[in-house]
């Protein structure tokens, strides 16, 4: 930890006006990795979910983000760095909880990272095993977690072009799937239905676990945030973001999905991909557009993982930086490039955890798939929701305390809603979660509730240090303070 903040010498400044609305709406889409998704998360939503009524859990956790984005947005002008939760949060319910909510976040993100990584490192390595080379999957991931820092480094202009690239690929290939299935001839008897958005096939048993992969898919929305100090018109350009990445990942999913289950047809889509999970997605766009067409998608679905393993490496190393400007972790995190301006520290020491993570899953012989994968979505999944429930609740306390003239819709109604909405949420994610698991209920139950108790821990070393220190515990909220 530092004692001080930064000395106006070091090079801690972010590159500003770097990046539109459009750029950030492309970091947070590829954080969510569609065509990934859509390849293997998707039909396991389907299985283990409330079945053909998947669309319809689409349509109901896009609207409670759309309100939640209200709030988040309406306060976005008062919040002035990228520290996104731990600024909102402790902008609203003060320095304590915002730095039990830094690290619930960062712990999540890492997480997820962890997750993108055993996903990639697998596919990379079955890809080499098809030209005779033996990879291991833990050395495939390194390599991309090398990749990821060394553009990270380049600056978010570089990225935000390179990612343009790959989501433009990925989302072009699943609306190329969807325009070829509503184009296909079909008989009169097979007219697409629209019998999974019916609220008796929503509103089963199985859509609290539904919620487990639908509010999966829409995380990193919030990341928009990250990006404010090296914005453009960032009051303007941040909100924009966040509202259209919404409402993308909502129509995109819904409709993919909806389109999806009447190509196998309603009656039988559910037993297909409790079948065939892996292979659902792949298998209709092969019919749709060829072998050739399927093969191409099956490499897009790899360069899906390394956009959203690079996106997520941006938004940790930000988040390290924010958090490192006022001494909340190491001041050197707070450094930036001489040159590019970017986090190159922040992202540098991102690597070498993912990559210690990534060798000590190795080391323990777990397998990327079935065990890396599923566990370490559990806490990003639950930790991530969580600081959305609390930077809800941050709105409405903020803007109690703060009469600003913004309308009660935006700072109170909207948020106050969606917080009680995402707690629901959060409940059944945690009732479910041995779903997302495959643990034993104490195994998961712990796996879901570590990354809390590290959030619980890290407001307890906050509170000793405003006994300790209270000058430095002063800097820790400096950031956030009124303009």
């Amino acid at each position: 930890m530092s004692d001080s903040p930064t000395s106006p010498s070091e090079h801690t400044g972010l590159k500003r006006d770097t990046i539109g609305w459009f750029g950030i709406f492309l970091m947070v889409i590829t954080t969510n990795g569609p065509l990934t998704s859509m390849g293997g998360g998707v039909p396991a939503s389907i299985s283990l979910g409330n079945g053909i009524g998947l669309p319809g859990s689409y349509v109901i956790v896009c609207v409670a983000y759309l309100l939640f984005a209200v709030g988040f947005c309406a306060m976005s002008p008062h919040v002035k760095n990228g520290g996104a939760f731990y600024a909102y949060i402790t902008k609203g319910l003060g320095t304590i909880p915002g730095v039990g909510g830094a690290c619930i976040a960062v712990l999540s993100y890492v997480a997820v990272l962890l997750a993108c990584y055993a996903m990639l490192g697998h596919f990379l390595s079955v890809a080499c095993a098809l030209f005779g080379l033996a990879v291991p999957w833990w050395i495939c991931a390194i390599v991309a977690a090398v990749a990821a820092h060394l553009l990270c480094v380049r600056g978010i202009e570089f990225s935000g072009r390179l990612l343009l690239i790959l989501m433009l690929s990925e989302v072009g290939v699943i609306l190329l799937a969807d325009l070829l299935e509503l184009l296909r001839v079909r008989p009169a008897a097979q007219a697409l239905s629209f019998l999974p958005f019916s609220p008796s096939m929503v509103f089963t048993q199985g859509f609290g676990p539904s919620l487990i992969f639908v509010v999966a898919s829409f995380m990193g929305f919030e990341t928009a945030a990250i990006y404010s100090q090296e914005a453009r018109e960032a009051h303007r350009s941040v909100p924009r973001a966040m509202y259209f990445s919404i409402v993308f990942i909502g129509v995109l999913y819904a409709g993919s999905i909806w389109l999806m289950l009447n190509h196998f047809g309603i009656a039988e889509a559910v037993g297909v991909a409790s079948r065939d999970p892996g292979g659902m997605w792949l298998s209709m766009f092969s019919v749709l557009a060829g072998h050739t067409a399927a093969k191409i998608g099956s490499v897009l679905v790899m360069t899906s993982l390394f956009a959203a393993v690079l996106s997520f490496t941006n938004v940790v190393a930000r988040y390290w930086h924010a958090l490192a400007v006022r001494g909340l972790v190491w001041r050197v995190l707070s450094r930036t490039h001489p040159q590019r301006q970017s986090p190159h520290i922040a992202s540098a020491a991102t690597m070498g955890i993912s990559v210690v993570l990534i060798l000590l899953c190795a080391k323990a012989g777990l397998d990327p798939m079935l065990q890396v994968l599923p566990w370490a979505s559990v806490p990003s999944a639950v930790g991530v929701l969580s600081c959305q429930v609390l930077a809800a609740v941050a709105v409405v306390v903020f803007f109690r305390r703060n009469r600003t003239g913004v309308s009660l819709w935006r700072s109170l109604f909207a948020p106050a809603i969606s917080a009680a909405v995402l707690l629901f949420f959060l409940w059944e994610m945690i009732i479910h979660v041995e779903l997302l698991s495959g643990l034993s209920a104490a195994l998961s139950y712990s796996l879901a509730l570590s990354v809390l108790l590290a959030g619980f821990l890290a407001s307890c070393y906050a509170t000793d240090l405003r006994r300790r220190s209270p000058t430095r515990y002063a800097q820790l909220s400096d950031l956030v303070r009124l303009p």
